[in-house]
């Protein structure tokens, strides 16, 4: 097949993703609760938004740039990488604005050298923060915020392994919204200088360190640990990680597209041979089978060794599995769903609630029940509920009904939530972006 170019490439991406909702109304049962999603999530995602000089209490974005804070109530009172990454996909948010954010990420992504912190922190050359001030700085480990006290190495001494996969993600985003290749076969700033925006990406997918099957690696060497991935950044992990190596399969994949939209072919190739890696050792080195022609994926290959709903609902979503383990994994989730305690009110937990691999971390900060140790989510429902539909139709339906009657049941108590558990009077964070955003747009892009 000959190999399209930029533009065609680009009209390419932007059908696909048209034809994916599209294909959302085959299912007019699905079709009625995304736009009742939709109408929730719109609002939540605008307030969430603060413009150059808009303040907050205590704080005033002084960046030029609009930004997305992670919920409209201002409990995370910065720019979260991740979070705004996750906001994308269902066109709340245009191109300039995304553009903004990669401008913003750039001109504070480490240089060259690795940067030395109290404590026995290490950033690595070329990372990319976990989060940045309204002001501009650079905060490159949770829990931190402004100031050259970047914590103590309780969530890592290296910085979160996934904000550079979602800084590609931004950037594939950004391509698609503008139908341009302009932005990014330009110039951008960087930290001590200028470069381009290609050349920025390349650094920063580069500086994740990943094993020789191309897993990404959590090392468990005292002064090296990291975080795997934001959404677990109370946890300890080590070894070959799950929900990173997805994230990077995801974005080597990105990669592979930008490269064949600027026409650089030999760059396109590259990264399809780095996705290609990833793909193989994904179910080789994680897969557990659950009998019954059932399957799950665990989280790691050293501490945090436990069955991972979260990230196997994600690597349903992405494809990545052969097709008879994907439907294996997706019978695997939807066992979990029927079973109950995994998935309260739609929203689910990170590991199913008992069993040889469930339960609660093996290390973790987060008390039982609470938080990312044992409180139901929403924003992985984005992934569940295709699973579960993947293998019963009418369960998914029956999830995501539970899900937006959930929400808009609540919302005069500030759902849609982070997290809740209502055993423990547990509730976190209102109007949370994620939690509808991403849930809106990965079912419509995943229901064919």
């Amino acid at each position: 097949m000959r190999a399209m170019g930029g533009a065609a490439l680009v009209a390419a991406m932007m059908t696909a993703c048209a034809a994916g909702s599209a294909s959302a109304g085959r299912d007019p049962v699905i079709e009625a609760l995304l736009a009742r999603l939709h109408a929730i999530a719109a609002p939540v995602v605008e307030s969430a938004r603060i413009v150059p000089g808009g303040k907050i209490p205590g704080l005033t974005n002084t960046t030029p740039y609009t930004l997305r804070m992670p919920g409209g109530n201002a409990g995370y009172p910065a720019f979260w990488v991740r979070d705004a990454a996750m906001m994308l996909g269902a066109d709340f948010i245009g191109a300039e604005e995304v553009e903004g954010w990669i401008r913003l990420i750039a001109s504070v992504q480490a240089g060259p050298e690795a940067i030395r912190l109290a404590n026995g922190l290490t950033v690595p050359p070329w990372s990319i923060p976990d989060h940045i001030t309204l002001q501009g700085s650079p905060c490159w480990y949770p829990g931190a915020y402004d100031g050259p006290n970047q914590g103590d190495g309780t969530f890592g001494f290296l910085p979160p392994a996934d904000d550079a996969y979602e800084l590609v993600r931004m950037a594939r985003e950004q391509l698609r919204l503008s139908g341009s290749t302009a932005f990014l076969k330009g110039d951008i700033e960087v930290r001590g200088g200028r470069s381009g925006v290609w050349e920025m990406l390349d650094r920063a997918f580069a500086g994740v360190e990943a094993g020789p099957d191309g897993l990404v690696v959590c090392s468990a060497e005292e002064g090296r640990t990291r975080v795997d991935w934001g959404f677990c950044d109370t946890v300890r992990k080590t070894g070959s990680c799950l929900m990173p190596s997805l994230l990077r399969w995801r974005a080597a994949n990105e990669m592979s597209e930008i490269a064949r939209a600027l026409g650089r072919r030999a760059d396109a190739a590259r990264y399809r041979a780095v996705a290609a890696q990833v793909k193989r050792a994904v179910p080789a080195v994680f897969l557990r089978d659950m009998g019954e022609g059932r399957a799950i994926l665990l989280s790691a290959t050293g501490k945090g060794k436990r069955d991972d709903v979260w990230a196997s609902a994600f690597a349903v979503w992405l494809g990545i599995l052969p097709a008879k383990q994907g439907d294996a994994v997706a019978r695997g989730l939807l066992h979990l769903y029927r079973q109950g305690g995994t998935v309260l009110e739609g929203q689910v937990r990170a590991l199913p609630p008992d069993g040889p691999f469930g339960g609660f971390w093996d290390q973790t900060v987060a008390a039982p029940g609470t938080y990312q140790n044992g409180a139901f989510w929403g924003t992985p429902t984005g992934w569940m509920m295709p699973a579960v539909y993947r293998a019963d139709r009418e369960a998914g339906r029956r999830m995501l009904r539970e899900f937006v009657e959930s929400i808009e049941a609540h919302r005069a108590k500030g759902a849609p939530w982070e997290c809740f558990n209502p055993e423990k009077g547990h509730y976190q964070n209102p109007l949370y972006c994620a939690t509808v955003a991403l849930t809106a747009s990965a079912i419509r892009h995943a229901i064919r």
